[in-house]
């Protein structure tokens, strides 16, 4: 079989949704683009005035992330996927996988290993077919523009006067647990907001989607009230208020 995968790195892979692209005998060609976000902002012209009236906020687009795949039939010396067979077989399963998951899912790939991105998959891609041994194509998703560390995606455990520090230059929005012995109230404040929860044995406050629940199909933001903590670049220290059993946090430091 001619080798058309030569001169392409067979290390590269991708992780989405919690599986490996390896494990369907699938390899990166090439390291994706630089890919970096615009901010949203609106621009109004005033006729006769110089320059331009700006609306910047604090928020930036989504970006793509293409990535030049290879999967190739399965061959005697092949080592690679759990699924095996032909190559259509192989394609099969590996379209199968990408549409059988929906909405944002964690995205990791080789290329930058301390990261992470919440991307999701509109699907539509074809593979080109090289001789019925190996199918080509460019695999896009749709990405949040954060780039999460991986390091900032474990719980911190907090007490009143832990000082967090964000090595970062954006405000992050992080993820709030806190469990109780018995009914009560908890404030927390962090990054100048105050937030204070009716407790009856433990909450999450997502400082991102604006939520408060206890599962996630138990939402419980008629229990909370004041402004959802941020951290901000550098040091942040946490006041809580209450008698918590255990108050933990879970950063989601992020750059562009």
């Amino acid at each position: 079989m001619p080798n058309f995968l030569n001169g392409f790195n067979s290390q590269g892979l991708i992780k989405w949704g919690g599986e490996s692209s390896a494990d369907f005998g699938m390899v990166v060609g090439k390291a994706p683009a630089f890919d970096k976000p615009t901010r949203k902002q609106t621009i109004y012209n005033v006729p006769g005035r110089n320059g331009s009236i700006i609306f910047q906020q604090d928020a930036f687009e989504d970006v793509e992330r293409a990535y030049d795949v290879w999967i190739a039939e399965e061959t005697e010396e092949d080592s690679g996927g759990v699924i095996s067979g032909t190559l259509p077989e192989r394609i099969a399963a590996f379209t199968a996988w990408l549409n059988s998951k929906t909405g944002y899912q964690e995205l990791e790939d080789s290329f930058e290993p301390d990261f992470f991105r919440l991307a999701y998959y509109s699907g539509g891609n074809d593979f080109a077919n090289q001789m019925m041994a190996v199918g080509r194509s460019t695999l896009t998703f749709t990405c949040r523009p954060e780039r999460f560390y991986k390091s900032a995606k474990d719980a911190v455990t907090v007490t009143n006067g832990t000082v967090l520090n964000n090595p970062t230059l954006f405000t992050a929005k992080p993820l709030i647990h806190i469990e109780v012995a018995s009914q009560t109230t908890i404030s927390i404040t962090l990054g100048g907001n105050t937030i204070s929860a009716e407790v009856f044995d433990y909450i999450n406050i997502d400082c991102d989607t604006l939520n408060a629940y206890r599962l996630e199909t138990e939402n419980r933001n008629s229990q909370v009230s004041g402004a959802f903590p941020i951290l901000p670049p550098g040091s942040n220290t946490v006041a809580i208020t209450g008698t918590a059993s255990s108050v933990t946090i879970v950063p989601r430091y992020f750059t562009i």
